[in-house]
């Protein structure tokens, strides 16, 4: 059953947060309710863990991931950085990946919000600026490539526009890391954007979100860029679950017929 407030709230804010009890036998159940909830289908696999040598090396094998992967190997009381901003979906195309949904199962002793960055509005500011929007809708504007062997930067990567309209709806792949290679040679315009979006629309246009043990993130991953901030563990590690879906949330069905909505809605 679907809940319209919390679609409305998703699809209109960018994210919401709620509480989301965790199950200590599936860690992953409060993800198959949530996405019943958003009318979202089954979750996807990332192109990337769909590569045989990527998933023989971080052991990933289907659409649901606990962050960090292994536990065993995580220290009490150690630190770990924060990540740089980008969107999940290292290879996919623009808006390929458009929800994604964290859970908290045991947070940090310090540290470890998630900050989001709402670039597509920033990029909407930034179009009193022609010709760098236009730079950041260029199709080779933006490679991402993964580093997780030595033998995948050259076979996995993925060139394309940074923003672009997806039916009617300003997406982006935007992402600003190790991962990242922006086609600024030669582009003054590109640089100029990415000057201001590293600049003062991050400081604007950004929230901090803290997720306590039981509570669960949804963000519209085809307009919200993120990342982790850095935490240090406590006695325990701090574990979160990921799930990510290749649609919106929405009260249609594929048919385009309205679907049945909760009692609350």
């Amino acid at each position: 059953m679907t809940d319209p407030a919390l679609i409305s709230e998703v699809n209109d804010r960018g994210y919401a947060v709620i509480s989301m009890p965790v199950n200590a036998g599936d860690p992953f159940e409060a993800h198959r309710r949530i996405a019943d909830s958003l009318g979202l289908s089954d979750a996807c696999t990332p192109l990337l863990y769909r590569d045989p040598e990527v998933r023989a090396a971080v052991g990933q094998v289907g659409p649901y991931n606990q962050i960090p992967r292994d536990t065993t190997s995580v220290e009490p009381w150690s630190e770990m950085p924060g990540q740089t901003f980008h969107v999940d979906g290292l290879l996919e195309p623009l808006g390929g990946i458009k929800t994604t949904v964290i859970h908290c199962l045991t947070q940090a002793h310090s540290g470890g919000a998630t900050e989001l960055y709402f670039v597509c509005d920033a990029f909407t500011e930034l179009s009193s600026d022609a010709k760098a929007a236009q730079a950041l809708l260029h199709p080779e504007a933006l490679t991402r490539f993964a580093t997780i062997t030595e033998s995948v930067p050259a076979r996995l990567r993925a060139t394309g526009p940074a923003f672009g309209m997806v039916d009617g709806t300003l997406l982006t792949r935007f992402s600003d890391g190790s991962t990242e290679l922006w086609n600024t040679a030669q582009n003054p315009d590109l640089q100029r954007a990415l000057d201001y979006l590293r600049g003062p629309a991050a400081e604007k246009h950004r929230v901090k979100v803290r997720l306590a043990p039981g509570e669960m993130l949804i963000f519209r991953n085809d307009r919200v860029a993120h990342r982790g901030c850095g935490y240090t563990n406590g006695e325990q590690p701090r574990r979160l679950t990921r799930s990510m879906y290749g649609a919106a949330p929405s009260n249609l069905a594929p048919d385009g017929r309205d679907r049945p909505q909760s009692s609350e809605g």
